[in-house]
């Protein structure tokens, strides 16, 4: 083999193994590009960081974070706690949006708000009002009888009087303290109903005023 035929077929071996070597990485560049794009997922557990490239097994129900391999956060997952929260904030807000919905629709204008607000607060008024007369009559008759009381165990001996006076008596008592019972129920019933006008009065002006109504 002359010297120039050896010279071109040393030629051709580099250019052949410069082919094969192109080839070869034409062909793992996919791969290589693959495994670089292969999420790391990230999680803490009693203090510690945890990195691996498969999400954390169902006994790790804390949360965890997928990153890409800059260490750029791709994706949050919640927890169950924070799940739960999330949810329970979804419900209020869409609770929230059902409210408002039916305020609008319930009342034409602010007049009619107010309106019903003072015919709630007067019912419940109202009925304080009769049984402030309930305990007053009571009362009376409770002075009567304490009074038939009274004179017949003055006579007869204490605890000689008739059992139907006491019995009256007792029961006189009772229907008294269940008035006032209840009229203390009312009253905290009255705040909660004046309260909840008061708010539902400024959420509807925050509505309108939305809205340009106002």
């Amino acid at each position: 083999m002359t010297l120039q035929d050896q010279t071109a077929a040393r030629a051709m071996y580099r250019l052949f193994m410069w082919m094969l070597g192109a080839g070869v990485l034409v062909c793992l560049l996919p791969s290589a590009v693959a495994a670089q794009s292969e999420p790391v997922y990230k999680w803490q557990n009693e203090g510690l960081t945890t990195y691996q490239d498969r999400a954390p097994d169902s006994t790790q129900d804390d949360g965890h974070s997928i990153l890409n391999n800059q260490g750029v956060v791709l994706e949050q997952v919640l927890g169950r706690e924070q799940r739960r929260q999330q949810r329970k904030v979804e419900r209020e807000q869409e609770l929230a949006r059902i409210r408002d919905r039916a305020l609008l629709a319930t009342f034409t204008n602010e007049e009619d708000l107010v309106r019903t607000r003072d015919d709630r607060v007067g019912m419940i008024d109202g009925l304080i009002s009769r049984l402030d007369d309930r305990i007053r009559i009571l009362s009376d008759r409770l002075m009567v009888v304490d009074t038939r009381v009274q004179m017949q165990e003055k006579s007869m001996g204490e605890g000689k009087a008739q059992d139907s006076l006491y019995a009256e008596q007792m029961s006189i008592q009772r229907n008294i303290e269940n008035a006032w019972s209840l009229i203390d129920s009312k009253a905290a019933e009255r705040r909660e109903v004046a309260d909840k006008f008061e708010s539902d009065l400024l959420r509807y002006r925050e509505l309108k005023a939305d809205r340009g109504a106002i």
